[in-house]
C-alpha cells in the first residue's frame, strides 16, 4: 500500500518519465524537423566560422555567448544535438522544480500534494520541450535560483539566475528581487556571473568579431519595436489586452512607464515584508508567483511559448490554494487562471489554425486572475504546520 504522498508522487514520475521517453524518442527519429533548435543551431554554426548572428529580426536573438553554447551542438551529429538540448532542457525544468517543492519555499503545500504540483506542470509545459525551446531551461534556472536562495547555496542561485538572465533578459527582475532578500550574498556574486558569462565569447573566439558581434545584438535588441508587430506576431502581454483587444487609447510611453512602476511596486512589496519580518521563505513565495506573472503580462517579449515560465507558478498557486482552508476567493482566480492556461495549450495543440485575437488573449487573461489569487492568499491565516 501506497502512502498518499508515495501514490502522487509514483504517478507524477511515471507520467513524467513516459513523456520525456517519447519526448527524448521523437527528438532521434525526427531532428530535422522545423523547431526552435534549427535557429539556434544555425545561430551555433555562423559562431563557429564568424559570420554574423544577427542577419534576421525573427532568427536567433540571444547574446553572443549562448551563441557560442550552442556552437558546442553545432559539433554533433544532428540527432544527438537534438537529444542533447532536449534533454538539457527538460533535465534543468525537472531539478528546479523538484528543489523548488524541497526547499520549503512552498511549504503550506503538503508533501502529500507536490506529486499533484507535477502533475498540473506536465500539460503546460511538454509541449514547450517538444518545440526546443529555451523557455524551459530558463523556467528551470529561476526555480532553482529561489530554491537556491532558500537554502543558502549563494554561488548556486547567483550563477542559476546568471544563465537565465544570459539566454532570456526578463530573468533580470527575478534576480534584481533575490538581491532585495539577500544583497550582501547575492548581489557580487550575481554581478560577477554575469560578467564571466558576458567576458567568456572573447576567450574562444577572435575578440575584434565577438565585440562586434555584441554590438550588432545590442542594436536589434534596441530596434525591435514589439508595439508595432503585426497582430499575428504580438506580444501575448498586457498591451495585446488593452490595446490590441480593447482599443484603449494608451500611449506606447504610458505603457512602458506602467511596466517600470509595476517592477518598481514588486520591490517595494518585498522591502516591505522584509521590514516586518515575516519569513524568508514566504517573501521567497510570493516574490517568485508575482514575478512569474510581471514577466508574462508586462516584460519585454511575451510569446505563446513563453507561458511556460508561468506554469510552475501557476500550479504552485493553485495547488496551494486547494490545500488550505479559507481561501474560496484565491481558490477561484487561481482555479480559473490555471483553467484558462490549459485551455490555450489545448488549443495549440488540437486546434493550431485557430488563431483570431480572442483565442489569443486567452492566455494573458489567465496570467491576469493569478494576481489578485496571488495577493489574497498572503493576507490568509496560516494553516497549522
Amino acid at each position: 500500500m501506497f502512502t498518499k504522498q508515495r501514490r502522487w508522487t509514483t504517478i507524477a514520475a511515471l507520467l513524467w518519465a513516459v513523456a520525456l521517453v517519447a519526448l527524448l524518442l521523437r527528438a532521434a527519429l525526427h531532428p530535422a524537423r522545423p523547431n526552435s533548435l534549427a535557429t539556434y543551431l544555425t545561430g551555433g554554426e555562423a559562431w563557429l566560422h564568424a559570420q554574423p548572428l544577427y542577419t534576421n529580426w525573427r532568427g536567433f536573438v540571444y547574446p553572443p555567448v549562448v551563441g557560442w553554447f550552442f556552437s558546442l551542438l553545432a559539433h554533433l551529429p544532428l540527432a544527438l544535438a537534438a537529444v542533447s538540448w532536449h534533454a538539457l532542457a527538460a533535465g534543468v525544468f525537472l531539478l528546479g522544480l523538484v528543489a523548488l517543492l524541497r526547499s520549503g519555499v512552498f511549504h503550506r503545500i503538503p508533501p502529500e500534494a507536490r506529486g499533484i504540483v507535477a502533475i498540473a506542470v506536465l500539460p503546460l509545459s511538454i509541449g514547450n520541450m517538444d518545440n526546443a525551446q529555451a523557455n524551459p531551461l530558463v523556467a528551470g534556472l529561476m526555480m532553482l535560483s529561489v530554491a537556491a536562495t532558500q537554502s543558502g547555496a549563494w554561488t548556486l542561485a547567483a550563477v542559476a539566475i546568471g544563465i537565465a538572465a544570459t539566454f532570456k533578459i526578463y530573468p533580470v527582475a527575478l534576480a534584481l528581487l533575490l538581491i532585495l532578500v539577500r544583497p550582501r550574498q547575492l548581489s557580487w556574486r550575481i554581478l560577477l556571473v554575469l560578467g564571466l558569462l558576458a567576458a567568456q565569447p572573447y576567450l574562444v573566439q577572435n575578440p575584434q568579431y565577438v565585440s562586434g558581434q555584441y554590438h550588432a545584438w545590442l542594436a536589434s535588441r534596441l530596434a525591435d519595436d514589439r508595439f508595432h508587430y503585426p497582430m499575428k506576431d504580438a506580444p501575448l502581454d498586457l498591451w495585446y489586452l488593452l490595446v490590441r483587444i480593447c482599443a484603449l487609447p494608451l500611449s506606447e510611453r504610458l505603457y512602458t512607464a506602467t511596466q517600470c512602476l509595476a517592477g518598481a511596486a514588486l520591490a517595494v512589496l518585498v522591502l516591505v515584508r522584509i521590514h516586518r519580518k515575516v519569513a524568508t521563505q514566504d517573501i521567497l513565495a510570493s516574490l517568485y508567483l508575482l514575478v512569474s506573472v510581471w514577466m508574462l503580462l508586462l516584460g519585454p517579449a511575451t510569446e505563446n511559448q513563453t507561458y511556460i515560465i508561468l506554469a510552475p507558478a501557476a500550479c504552485l498557486l493553485t495547488v496551494e490554494a486547494f490545500s488550505r482552508p479559507g481561501l474560496p476567493l484565491v481558490r477561484v482566480f487561481a482555479a480559473t487562471g490555471f483553467s484558462l492556461l490549459i485551455l490555450a495549450v489545448a488549443r495549440n495543440s488540437l486546434m493550431p489554425h485557430l488563431k483570431s485575437p480572442g483565442f489569443m488573449a486567452i492566455q494573458p487573461v489567465g496570467a491576469l486572475l493569478l494576481i489578485p489569487a496571488i495577493l489574497l492568499k498572503d493576507f490568509a491565516p496560516a494553516s497549522p504546520q
